[in-house]
C-alpha cells in the first residue's frame, strides 16, 4: 500500500520524524507542496500518525509492534520537499536506514540504532548522523560543523566542505576528504584508524593512543595550523594533503 499526505511547504520550517522500524529518504523535487507517501502494509501505512502543526510536521510510527513483526516488515516513508524549502530536520529510526539528498537547511540531526546513514548533496549550518552498529556516508556536502558517531560502523566524509568536525567511533575506521581547508577536527577511535586528506600542509595535530602514532604525507606539524585532536587505543591517524 502507498498512502499519499500533501501539506503546504510555506508554514512548514521543521520536520521532526519518530519512527522504530521503517527506512526512511528524504529530497527535493519540482513540486509546490510537502510530499509524504508511505509505503507498506495497509496496517503498518494507516498506523503512521502525520500531523502538521503551527512550523512542524511530525510524523511517529507507533512503537507496539512487536520485535519479531517489526524485524518482518517492510516500511519506507519517503518526504519530498520543493527545491526552495529551507528547514531542520530531527529523524530517529531504530532498524531503518537513512537516505538524505539534494535539499538545504538549517539543522539536520540523524538517529538510527542499527541502519545505515547516508546523506548527500546538502548545505546545513549543523549536521549530526549517530548509528549504533551501521556505518555514517557523508558527500558533496556544504556544512559549517559536523557531528558523527558509529559505535561499529565506520565514518566516511567524502568532498565535505566543513569548518568543525568530530568523529567518534569503537571498531570502525573514520576517513575524512576535505576539499577545503577546516578549523580544528576531533576524531576518536578504539581500534579503527582515523584518515585525513585535505589541501593543507601545515597541520597542529596531537595524538593520544597506547600504541597508535601520527603519520603525515606533504604536510608538516606546527602550532598555528589547522587543528586536529586525535585519541585511540591501537590505531594510527595518518594525514596527507592533496595539494600536487
Amino acid at each position: 500500500m502507498n498512502r499519499n499526505e500533501f501539506f503546504q511547504a510555506l508554514p512548514i520550517t521543521r520536520l521532526n520524524l519518530r519512527m522504530t522500524g521503517a527506512a526512511l529518504e528524504i529530497c527535493t523535487d519540482d513540486i509546490d507542496d510537502i510530499h509524504v507517501m508511505i509505503s507498506g502494509s495497509k496496517a503498518d501505512a494507516e498506523a503512521m500518525r502525520v500531523l502538521a502543526k503551527a512550523d512542524t510536521l511530525t510524523l511517529e510510527q507507533p512503537l507496539f509492534l512487536k520485535a519479531a513483526k517489526a524485524a518482518n516488515t517492510w516500511l519506507q516513508v519517503t518526504i519530498r520537499l520543493p527545491r526552495s524549502w529551507k528547514g531542520a530536520v530531527d529523524a530517529r529510526t531504530i532498524t531503518g536506514w537513512m537516505n538524505i539528498r539534494s535539499f538545504a537547511g538549517t539543522d539536520l540531526a540523524l538517529n538510527t540504532v542499527s541502519g545505515t546513514i547516508m546523506a548527500n548533496d546538502l548545505n546545513f549550518m549543523t549536521i549530526s548522523a549517530r548509528s549504533v552498529t551501521g556505518d555514517v556516508k557523508l558527500t558533496q556536502v556544504i556544512c559549517r560543523e559536523v557531528s558523527l558517531f558509529s559505535a561499529f560502523g565506520s565514518l566516511s566524509v567524502m568532498d565535505v566542505q566543513l569548518q568543525k568536525a568530530k568523529a567518534y567511533t569503537g571498531t570502525g575506521t573514520v576517513a575524512l576528504t576535505l576539499p577545503q581547508p577546516f578549523e580544528a577536527l576531533t576524531l576518536a577511535s578504539i581500534t579503527g584508524d582515523l584518515c585525513v586528506d585535505a589541501p593543507i600542509i601545515l597541520c597542529d595535530a596531537a595524538m593520544r593512543s597506547v600504541s597508535g602514532r601520527i603519520r603525515t604525507t606533504g604536510v608538516s606539524i606546527v602550532e598555528g595550523g589547522p587543528k586536529v585532536r586525535a585519541a585511540t587505543v591501537s590505531s594510527d591517524l595518518d594525514i596527507t594533503t592533496t595539494l600536487e
